[in-house]
């Protein structure tokens, strides 16, 4: 794969936390932003908000939410994103038995919504991210992950 900051990023919610709790992801989230390389998905938007404890935390969001929207960078799932999520999940039970649609359907709308928008998304989650790029790839989608872990971007 090319270097990180050579193609677009788009960063999974296990990579957010650890960078909003400064523990990790610091420097290459900071690299990625200055170079204009990161694309937030709203779905990772979404997680975030979920997990805000705060009205300053909600805040804090609310800016980066609209920072990302006025400069195209925030990607959204569209009606045919939600479709082939149903199909991958569909496929997915066809294959390997079934599965709870609502545990998957995050991840896989992040993994569309990226490939839409022609970003590889970065993730600490690169099993359930790889199992769905792999089915999503025989459906004639060309999604793109990256495997990382916080050991290898310390704060």
């Amino acid at each position: 794969m090319s270097s990180p900051l050579s193609t677009l990023l788009l960063f999974d919610t296990s990579i957010y936390i650890p960078y909003l709790r400064s523990e990790a992801y610091g420097e290459l989230l900071d690299r990625a932003a200055r170079v204009g390389r990161v694309r937030m998905s709203s779905v990772v938007l979404s997680e975030l908000y979920a997990g805000t404890r705060s009205p300053r935390d909600k805040a804090d969001l609310d800016a980066v939410g609209r920072s990302y929207s006025a400069l195209g960078y925030l990607l959204t799932p569209s009606a045919e994103d939600w479709a082939l999520a149903g199909q991958a999940i569909r496929r997915h039970r066809a294959l390997h038995g079934d599965i709870v649609p609502s545990e998957h359907m995050h991840d896989l709308l992040i993994l569309l919504s990226a490939t839409r928008g022609g970003a590889v998304v970065v993730t600490e989650n690169a099993a359930h991210f790889t199992r769905w790029a792999t089915i999503l790839r025989k459906m004639g989608v060309a999604a793109r992950i990256q495997a990382t872990r916080q050991e290898d971007y310390p704060r």
